[in-house]
């Protein structure tokens, strides 16, 4: 059963020591972020399911079923060990993000840049109490396809277990003439229609974005809204944006969704 949800952007720009003296423009990002993904574990912790390797509700043996977290990224449909160490290198210094709690410090090889990226995030937040570490040391980490994200979704609302979904997401690369891709003047108009319909929290509104027109402004992981809506239908769903913007092109917003 989902009972919250993150949206983020997945640049390897937010990592502040691949960006020098660059890296304070992502600052209200990154503590937006932050704040976030707190909000994720804290909603599974007060559902009664703080610690999911066991000594607290819905550890073994307290007949309840234990939380989890669900990172999913676009890509190929597969899952990926990432509790160990992860390397930036490809990407320029050879930054290191250490093992989640109670991970193997070995390197985490052949995470896809999305995945990497959801790691970095979550060491911003983790150690700061047994819980939360508790729940990010047996989170799930996967990418999907268009083709299977909706079933994927599915799984992820019919699972008895609470389940907090981080969803790793950006938007149109076409905004300006620096975009990654040729600028578009479709571009505000779609990230605005996925703002709202995040902001709105009804998983019909995710569920009708325009995938081909997401493909053409660059916006390729868009399928997961579709992910989301299949995960998320049934249920009452109050939405929050907690940032939006387009610094380097790309659209990144930052929203969170919570169970009625």
């Amino acid at each position: 059963m989902l009972v919250s949800v993150a949206v983020a952007p997945w640049p390897p720009a937010l990592v502040p020591q691949l960006m020098g003296r660059a890296a304070p423009e992502l600052d209200s990002l990154r503590v937006a972020l932050d704040a976030t993904l707190r909000g994720v574990v804290r909603s599974l912790t007060t559902a009664g399911v703080p610690d999911p390797r066991g000594g607290g509700a819905g550890g073994p043996g307290s007949g309840l079923p234990a939380g989890q977290i669900v990172v999913v990224g676009p890509g190929d449909h597969a899952e990926f060990d990432a509790a160990g160490v992860v390397s930036f290198a490809d990407f320029g210094p050879d930054v290191q993000v250490p093992a989640l709690p109670g991970g193997d410090h070995q390197l985490s090889a052949d995470l896809p840049t999305p995945l990497m990226v959801g790691r970095y995030l979550a060491h911003r937040v983790v150690g700061e109490h047994r819980a939360g570490d508790a729940l990010w040391a047996c989170a799930r980490w996967m990418t999907t396809d268009a083709e299977r994200a909706s079933s994927v979704g599915a799984a992820l609302r019919d699972d008895s277990r609470p389940t907090s979904l981080v969803l790793l997401v950006d938007g149109a690369a076409s905004h300006g003439p620096k975009a990654p891709r040729a600028e578009d003047s479709r571009a505000g108009r779609f990230d605005d229609l996925v703002a709202d319909a995040l902001e709105s929290g009804d998983p019909a509104r995710l569920a009708a974005v325009d995938l081909e027109l997401a493909h053409e402004l660059g916006a390729d992981g868009a399928h997961l809204w579709q992910l989301l809506a299949a995960a998320a239908a049934g249920a009452s769903w109050q939405g929050e944006l907690a940032w939006r913007g387009q610094p380097y092109g790309v659209g990144w917003t930052v929203a969170s969704w919570r169970r009625r």
